[in-house]
């Protein structure tokens, strides 16, 4: 994978993503969780504003590394929402969609794909799980 850590700015008008190189989630047991659930409609209107800004359709996800779920669900910005969904890596990539690692937070990642209407697609079509957040906050 190629460093192509970018600073804030904007070339036109679509701003710059910060992309960490060589940090890749490299087992596909690896696994990534979302805030809500794989509702094709919020991840489309997720994945529209991301190309909009970033000039990439992209879903935010977060990596479990380093802690437990438990830990993650309990910080922001996964105790906005009631449940959560896990997906692992290898799901992600075998479905034809990529995970690149955005953002400054080391668990921080973001799913791309090419095709809005086909990435969205692909996704819910992911084998996952969804399980409630015990700390939601209402």
């Amino acid at each position: 994978m190629s460093c192509q850590s970018l600073g804030a700015g904007k070339i036109g008008s679509v701003k710059l993503r910060y992309v960490r190189g060589d940090d890749e989630l490299c087992d596909d047991e690896d696994v990534v969780v979302r805030g809500g659930e794989l509702d094709a409609a919020v991840l489309r209107r997720d994945a529209q504003r991301n190309h909009e800004v970033y000039g990439v359709y992209g879903i935010s996800v977060f990596a479990i590394r380093d802690v437990t779920l438990d830990e993650m669900a309990q910080q922001a910005p996964l105790v906005r929402f009631g449940r959560l969904t896990l997906v692992k890596a290898g799901v992600i990539r075998a479905a034809g969609l990529r995970l690149e690692p955005t953002g400054r937070d080391a668990r921080h990642f973001d799913i791309t794909f090419d095709e809005l209407d086909e990435g969205v697609d692909l996704l819910c079509q992911c084998e996952h799980q969804v399980v409630v957040n015990p700390y939601h906050e209402d």
